[in-house]
């Protein structure tokens, strides 16, 4: 993933804050800040009756509502059904149940379930008629049991926490290596450029670009077949000819990737058709199976990773909220038992002040906020634990310039989690308020771990990366929240090799393999002699020493 250049720049920007703004830098930054309008989060809204259930029953929604009854033109609540594009009820009157005012009301409407008015991606409110219009008097409140219409549940598979960015060439690495894990990327773009597969959706036909399915058909069915968990991330790309799957004001050429249409009918609708079909498609149907989904990448950076236009904090976990809940609903309609994730990269209390930029624990924070009080959902959390800075293969031993700045440390206001601090992401998914619904902690993995064997700048080579991803994998496989630890990548990238200094596989670009892949290989077989080797590179006597086994 051509992803890493944009951390580096950032952190060299903090020295350069320090230090002085260069002309160069502050220029490009005025120039990002003028491509779209700002948008900030709407303040937080008390309503008197409050939605607190809305779940699937066979073919109907259920839901529950309380609170002190609202004074109206008549003896009844009405609820409305709203899809992701709609902002209000406006002057609708198109209310879908009515139940006669109460301090606890209940209301069942019917789903119609892959239909032209189907409610399974709807948000509801209750309403009153006053004056004779309908005013909204409660929260917004979505399906929380989508998977309850799923025709499909596959297992999950039960192999080793690791695993590494695959590339497609070396698929039979997975099952040579115990690799338990395998990420791999989805443009989204790609499916609607083009068609031959076609597929009917809530009423709409689609056709989807058959090439671009056979490819991924082909990608689930290696993973499958070489027994490994493929985690599936979705993103989506700028081109002009699918600009109706980007969120409107973020339709700005030139960033790295886009957050997704949930702001307008026709864009949302082929959202949802693409999610559902791919959904569908990677059960265990003879295509092969996905099971895990990450919706987005390193989203904590809206520039340039997840561009949705200028807004503040709030705004974005507003927006990123309904993206990933329209894809959960999508892809657990579909498949019962995949799992939905969100993902930030390691800057957890970090901003330089660069626009767009978040401070991945604000973002979070406002997300399951977000979601708590709208239904709560199944969603997990992926992690890039990357050293300090991104090119320092020896994370252990972070450079003085950075050192100084005190950016890595214990606590949950540590500005970055590296592979050292790990405890810190782990303890903050076990806070109550962090739960899923049933108390149980959300699944979390390290989606994205990248260690170079070679840098201009700091020092390292293959037996050095060898012994970091060791020392890393060690930190974070230990901790028993971690589900997965993926390694990025299994083959270097030339555009990374050139543009980052990032050489980063457990093999070199022409296929031959590092020093990496053996200890890959064995490091979680109990094998000291592809674990041991790492300790002198470390600086350490032993693995107690460094606090892991």
């Amino acid at each position: 993933m051509k992803r890493k250049l944009s951390l580096m720049l950032c952190l060299v920007l903090v020295l350069s804050l320090t230090l002085g703004t260069t002309a160069e830098a502050a220029s490009k930054k005025k120039k990002k800040a003028a491509t779209a309008t700002t948008t900030t989060a709407t303040a937080v809204v008390t309503y008197p009756v409050t939605i607190n259930n809305c779940v699937i029953q066979g073919t109907d929604v259920v839901l529950t509502a309380y609170g002190a009854q609202q004074a109206s033109d008549d003896g009844n609540y009405y609820l409305f059904s709203l899809q992701p594009y709609e902002v209000a009820i406006g002057a609708r009157t198109d209310y879908c149940a009515v139940a006669a005012k109460a301090d606890t009301v209940a209301f069942s409407t019917p789903l119609n379930l892959n239909t032209a008015t189907s409610k399974l991606y709807s948000r509801f409110q209750v309403a009153v008629l006053k004056g004779g219009q309908f005013v909204s008097v409660s929260n917004d409140f979505y399906i929380t049991n989508p998977e309850a219409v799923a025709n499909h549940t596959t297992a999950i598979p039960l192999g080793a926490k690791k695993g590494f960015t695959l590339n497609w060439k070396y698929a039979s690495d997975l099952k040579d290596t115990g690799a338990g894990y395998a990420s791999y990327e989805l443009d989204i773009t790609r499916f609607c450029q083009g068609g031959g597969t076609n597929y009917t959706y809530n009423g709409k036909n689609y056709s989807f670009n058959s090439t671009v399915v056979a490819e991924y058909d082909a990608i689930a069915k290696m993973c499958q077949n070489n027994g490994a968990h493929l985690v599936m991330i979705i993103k989506a790309t700028y081109n002009p000819a699918t600009l109706d799957l980007i969120y409107p004001t973020g339709r700005v050429a030139g960033y790295r990737l886009y957050a997704m249409n949930v702001a307008e009918q026709g864009g949302t609708e082929k959202v949802e058709a693409v999610m559902h079909f791919l959904a569908e498609r990677y059960s265990n149907q003879g295509h092969g199976t996905i099971h895990s989904w990450i919706i987005g990448n390193e989203i904590n950076n809206n520039n340039p990773w997840h561009y949705a236009g200028n807004m503040d904090a709030n705004a974005f976990a507003d927006l990123y909220a309904k993206e990933v809940r329209l894809c959960y609903n999508a892809i657990k309609s579909a498949n019962a038992n995949a799992r939905v994730y969100i993902n930030l990269d390691q800057r957890w209390n970090f901003a330089d002040g660069t626009p767009n930029q978040y401070a991945g624990k604000s973002v979070v924070d406002a997300f399951n906020a977000k979601i708590k009080s709208t239904g709560d959902i199944d969603w997990g959390m992926s992690f890039h634990p990357h050293p300090l800075p991104l090119n320092n293969c020896q994370f252990w031993n972070i450079p003085a310039a950075y050192a100084g700045m005190k950016l890595v440390d214990h606590t949950e206001n540590s500005k970055m989690i590296i592979p050292t601090n790990i405890d810190v992401l782990c303890n903050y998914m076990t806070k109550p308020e962090m739960l899923k619904a049933d108390g149980t902690i959300r699944h979390t993995m390290v989606s994205e771990m990248s260690l170079t064997s070679a840098n201009p700048t700091y020092a390292s080579n293959e037996q050095i990366q060898a012994a970091a991803m060791v020392y890393a994998y060690k930190l974070t496989s230990q901790q028993p929240v971690i589900e997965a630890v993926i390694i990025h990548r299994q083959v270097d990238e030339a555009a990374e090799i050139v543009g980052d200094g990032m050489a980063v596989g457990l093999r070199n670009s022409d296929g031959s393999k590092k020093y990496a892949y053996d200890v890959f290989k064995f490091m979680d077989k109990g094998n000291s002699a592809y674990t041991d080797f790492a300790l002198p590179i470390i600086g350490a006597s032993s693995w107690t020493q460094l606090g892991v086994q």
